[in-house]
């Protein structure tokens, strides 16, 4: 017997209402707009939750309040492409160090307020991951999805009427070590679309080389799945997430 015939891997096309915790505009789409995109198709309702507020992300100097501002209108109009219903910012600068505390209780606070069966955000554990955003937002979001049902953690926010919430799901993107694959053939090109729509982060100069790189990488998955285009995830139970070896 192992841990997955004791705590079964949840099932994701299952998800009614999806809560994702990106570290910046762009990220959801770039690695599970698919996925996405197909939910949204059978009525789940999607919630962006981006955390940095993308004003460092360019390769020249630029005006980071206008950077900020860009990219939230860029996020919105992927967002319309993919079915997102609602969106959420938090706004830390996007080039400082983030205080984990801090997102830790503003995830939390995020999952009580939403109240989704399925938390969605990036892989934390990805080796090579050198963008401490990811690295900290996803830790973040992992540790939350544990607490969000514990009323001791952050009780200010249950005395201010926001209860304790337990999702169903955790899936990590972005993730080398994946055990679900999702077919997205018939949303793949929404999928383009919505990530094209970040002109500052995918201009025509270097679009196409992207475009490459994620139809071959949606070949790969897709071959393992058994079909034409598939998106790699690592779904997981709350249960998974703590002092368990087998995972």
């Amino acid at each position: 017997m192992t841990i997955y015939d004791l705590m079964p891997i949840p099932q994701l096309l299952d998800a009614k209402r999806v809560l994702c915790v990106q570290p910046h505009p762009d990220d959801m789409d770039v690695s599970c707009g698919g996925t996405l995109a197909r939910l949204a198709d059978q009525g789940a309702e999607i919630t962006y939750v981006t955390v940095t507020d993308g004003g460092a992300g360019s390769p020249v100097r630029t005006s980071e309040t206008e950077l900020a501002a860009l990219r939230r209108q860029e996020q919105a109009a992927a967002g319309a492409i993919i079915g997102v219903k609602d969106y959420e910012w938090l706004d830390f600068p996007d080039r400082a160090l983030l205080d984990p505390a801090q997102v830790q209780d503003a995830v939390i606070r995020a999952i009580r307020t939403h109240r989704p069966d399925t938390l969605v955000t990036v892989d934390p554990w990805l080796l090579y991951e050198s963008h401490p955003a990811h690295r900290t937002v996803g830790q973040c979001v992992a540790a939350a999805a544990m607490f969000s049902g514990m009323p001791n953690i952050s009780p200010e926010q249950s005395d201010a009427g926001l209860l304790p919430h337990t999702v169903e799901r955790v899936v990590f993107t972005f993730t080398a070590n994946a055990n679900t694959q999702i077919d997205v053939t018939t949303t793949w090109e929404r999928k383009m679309q919505a990530i094209a729509a970040h002109k500052s982060q995918f201009p025509e100069s270097t679009w196409s080389m992207y475009q490459y790189y994620f139809q071959s990488q949606a070949q790969t998955a897709g071959a393992r799945a058994g079909c034409a285009l598939a998106e790699n995830l690592r779904v997981l139970s709350p249960l998974h997430l703590h002092c368990n070896t087998d995972v």
